[in-house]
C-alpha cells in the first residue's frame, strides 16, 4: 500500500454493525462506531492482536449475532455485549455513589452510537479518526477517541477527552480497556505480560472470583505477570508508563502512557489493571451472572483523576506499538 491511509466503511442497520476500516504497509484498524466507538480490530502482519468475541463477530468483522437479538441491558454484568476490542470508560468503576460508574452494562459510552469524522494531518502525517459518543447524563461527560493512524509504521497515537457536558462538577479518570486474545499461552510456550514498575510498591489483588494473579518480582523495571487459568484482576500503583503482551508467536502490543506520581487515580492510586479470565463452566455469581466464555486479559491503563468543571476537558495520550508475528 502507498499513499495516505483512508477510512473505508462498511455500512449498518439495525442489526448489521457499522464496520470503518484503515489501514497503511503494516497495521490495519477497524472500528464499530456503533457500539461505544470501539477500535476492534488491530492488526500486524496479518495476526490480529485484539479480541474479540466470535458469539457477535466473525474472522471477517460481519456480524453473527443481529443487533436486535441481544440480551436487553439491565443493571446485572450478564447482560453486557462484550463484543471485545478496545474502549474508553471512566473510573472509577462502582454501583455505589454518583462518583462511580456503573457499568458495564451501559446503553451510551460502552453500547451507544457514536459519531465519526476522519481527515488527513499533514502535521501529524497520520489520518485522524475521531469517535465521539453521545452526551451521557449519569457522567455528565461526553468521550472523544482520537487515533491517528500512520502514513507508515507500526506506532498508533491516540488522545481520549472527556468534556464536562453536564451544569455540575464531576471527577473522573479516563480508564482505556484493551482486551487481547490469551487462548494460545494455554497450549505454546512461551509469551509474556509484563507492567513497567518502579518497584515501591506491591501489586494490589482487586478480584480473586477464581484464583489469582501471579506477578514475579521487578527485573530491569518490569513486573512480568503469569498468564493462567483465573478470573482475577490485579492493580498497580507504581507503573512506570508501559505494559508489554507479546503472544507466543511473537506478535505483540506495547502501550506507552504518562504518569504523573503527583496525581490522585482511582482505585487506590492504580494507573494500570490487568482482568483475566479462562472459559468457566457457569456463570460467576459473585460476577452478578458474568459467564467467561474465552481465555482473556484486559490491559487496562488510567489517567490522574480530573476534576471538570462544567464545560471543562482533560486529555489523556497514549501509543500503540504494534509487532507482527515472528518470520
Amino acid at each position: 500500500m502507498n499513499g495516505r491511509p483512508a477510512l473505508t466503511r462498511i455500512a449498518g442497520d439495525d442489526d448489521r454493525l457499522e464496520v470503518l476500516r484503515a489501514a497503511n504497509d503494516e497495521l490495519e484498524l477497524a472500528f464499530l462506531p456503533g457500539v461505544g466507538g470501539r477500535l476492534i480490530s488491530l492488526r500486524c502482519g496479518g495476526a490480529e492482536l485484539l479480541w474479540r468475541n466470535p458469539e457477535y463477530l466473525d474472522a471477517d468483522l460481519g456480524t453473527v449475532r443481529p443487533r436486535s437479538t441481544w440480551a436487553p441491558l439491565t443493571e446485572a454484568m450478564g447482560s453486557w455485549a462484550n463484543v471485545g476490542g478496545s474502549k474508553t470508560w471512566p473510573a472509577p468503576q462502582g454501583w455505589g455513589s454518583p462518583d462511580e460508574w456503573p457499568g458495564p452494562p451501559d446503553g451510551v459510552l460502552d453500547a451507544g452510537r457514536w459519531t465519526v469524522s476522519d481527515e488527513w494531518s499533514d502535521d501529524l502525517d497520520g489520518l485522524v479518526v475521531r469517535l465521539t459518543s453521545p452526551d451521557d447524563a449519569r457522567t455528565g461527560l461526553r468521550v472523544e477517541r482520537r487515533l491517528v493512524v500512520p502514513r507508515s509504521g507500526a506506532t498508533v497515537r491516540q488522545r481520549n477527552t472527556f468534556t464536562n457536558v453536564s451544569d455540575r462538577p464531576v471527577r473522573w479518570s479516563v480508564w482505556e480497556v484493551c482486551q487481547v486474545d490469551t487462548e494460545a499461552f494455554a497450549h505454546q510456550a512461551g509469551g509474556s505480560l509484563e507492567v513497567g514498575s518502579s518497584g515501591t510498591a506491591a501489586p494490589i489483588s482487586m478480584v480473586e472470583s477464581d484464583g489469582a494473579i501471579d506477578v514475579g518480582p521487578l527485573v530491569d523495571g518490569f513486573r512480568a505477570v503469569q498468564v493462567s487459568d483465573v478470573v482475577a484482576k490485579v492493580g498497580f500503583t507504581d507503573a512506570t508508563g508501559s505494559v508489554r503482551y507479546r503472544r507466543p508467536d511473537g506478535a505483540g502490543i506495547e502501550l506507552t502512557f504518562p504518569v504523573d506520581a503527583g496525581a490522585v487515580y482511582p482505585d487506590g492510586g492504580c494507573q494500570v489493571e490487568l482482568w483475566m479470565q479462562y472459559p468457566t463452566a457457569a456463570p460467576i455469581g459473585s460476577l452478578e451472572g458474568l459467564h467467561p466464555t474465552a481465555r482473556l486479559v484486559e490491559l487496562e491503563i488510567l489517567s490522574p483523576l480530573h476534576e471538570l468543571a462544567p464545560g471543562a476537558s482533560a486529555s489523556f495520550d497514549f501509543s500503540w506499538t504494534v509487532h507482527g508475528p515472528r518470520t
